[in-house]
């Protein structure tokens, strides 16, 4: 069962994760992977809230997976149009990922994978910052592991 938590509790479980775990540093622009759902929209919600209290600059990046026809397209222009509302840089990127899938031998969710990492990895290095969040459901050990990589906590 999950927990469920109300806007106060979720803030300040965040706020603790992050203090304790010293995930944002002052001056970063952040890159926040987001999707368009319901995952990458709370935690662009939550770091819009908190970006002030560390002193960091939010970058949204969205990548369009050229999977889901009309409903990617519908998903990358919501993240574009709320980003614009709230005043975030917002960067989209399309990827041929069944091209990249078969080219490189990949399973289509592997290929999406990599696609999107590289993408952001870019990204926040164009922008000359040094951390991307994603959100992902804690029992996506692979994303995990590799978001610890990527930021060189092993």
């Amino acid at each position: 069962m999950h927990k469920r938590y109300d806007m106060n509790s979720l803030l300040e479980q965040v706020i603790a994760t992050l203090d304790d775990y010293q995930l944002l540093l002052a001056g970063d622009t952040v890159v926040l992977g987001v999707s368009g759902g319901p995952d990458s929209l709370c935690m662009l919600h939550v770091l819009r809230r908190l970006a002030g209290r560390y002193g960091v600059t939010l970058h949204v990046g969205h990548l369009h997976h050229g999977l889901r026809g009309q409903e990617a397209d519908d998903d990358a222009r919501f993240v574009q149009e709320l980003c614009a509302s709230w005043s975030i840089p917002c960067t989209v990127e399309h990827a041929d990922v069944p091209a990249l899938a078969q080219a490189q031998g990949l399973a289509i969710e592997e290929a999406a994978r990599r696609a999107r990492y590289a993408f952001l990895g870019a990204l926040v290095r164009s922008l000359g910052g040094e951390t991307v969040a994603v959100a992902h459901s804690a029992d996506d050990q692979v994303e995990t592991v590799l978001m610890h990589l990527l930021r060189g906590s092993g």
